[in-house]
């Protein structure tokens, strides 16, 4: 009876501040979001937390679990942080499969761009490179491109591309192009030697890291069975001391 009347009393207070929760939903907003509207370029705005919470309001009356078994206890409190939580784990997940597909397109992309660079300014290669662009870099290609028809020579136009994906080597890459743009005709051999090699590595090292990911699904894949016989053996030991706890 006394765990019937505490998750009633938590029901009423949650029913409660649903109007507190509405106006202030932003103060839990996580600070990773900034990241991850950068990088898939979607706004996490308070339409989108309110949906979060909206999905617990659907979920809240199972609170009433406690009442009949206090071992319910961890079960609520963990469907009700998977359901809040899903939405931006999903996203966060998006983001970093997006900026490890960029990690690996883009120095293909570069070797494309090295190309066109041989009988074209930086601009010119850019826009007919425009055409051979992997779906992942397009927009910020056609940003980059904009940039550079405003104003080819700030050194601002380059190194303030991409900036989201924190990746130094795209960093490093644009700063090549603002040289090759800006040095004279007799470094520009050089230069453009020097990006050729260092593309080489980084693609190199992009296959590998690549090629890492796919084996460490895998083995994760194979540590699945141990973690089910641990969660068990946890759950055991949890219900026999709850147990005895409530001897005692």
């Amino acid at each position: 009876m006394e765990r019937l009347m505490l998750s009633v009393m938590v029901l009423l207070l949650w029913k409660l501040g649903d109007p507190w929760l509405s106006e202030h939903c932003m103060y839990l907003r996580e600070k990773a979001c900034d990241h991850i509207e950068a990088v898939l370029k979607i706004k996490l705005d308070q339409a989108w937390m309110l949906s979060r919470i909206q999905r617990l309001r659907y979920l809240r009356l199972i609170i009433l679990l406690i009442a009949f078994d206090i071992r319910f206890i961890y079960i609520v409190l963990f469907v009700l942080i998977f359901v809040y939580k899903s939405t931006y784990l999903r996203l966060k997940h998006q983001a970093k499969q997006h900026i490890q597909l960029v990690r690996y397109q883009f120095p293909i992309y570069l070797r494309q761009l090295q190309i066109l660079l041989q009988n074209n300014t930086v601009v010119n290669a850019v826009e007919q490179s425009l055409a051979y662009v992997p779906d992942v870099l397009k927009e910020d290609i056609h940003v980059f491109h904009t940039a550079l028809l405003e104003d080819s020579r700030s050194l601002n136009t380059y190194i303030l591309q991409m900036q989201a994906y924190q990746l130094p080597e795209i960093t490093r890459a644009f700063k090549w192009l603002y040289r090759y743009q800006s040095i004279g005709s007799q470094d520009a051999y050089r230069q453009f030697n020097r990006m050729i090699l260092s593309t080489s590595k980084w693609l190199r090292q992009a296959r590998i890291h690549q090629k890492q990911n796919a084996v460490g699904i895998y083995q994760w894949m194979g540590m699945l069975p141990l973690v089910g016989v641990t969660m068990v053996f946890i759950s055991a030991m949890l219900s026999v001391a709850l147990t005895l706890f409530e001897r005692g």
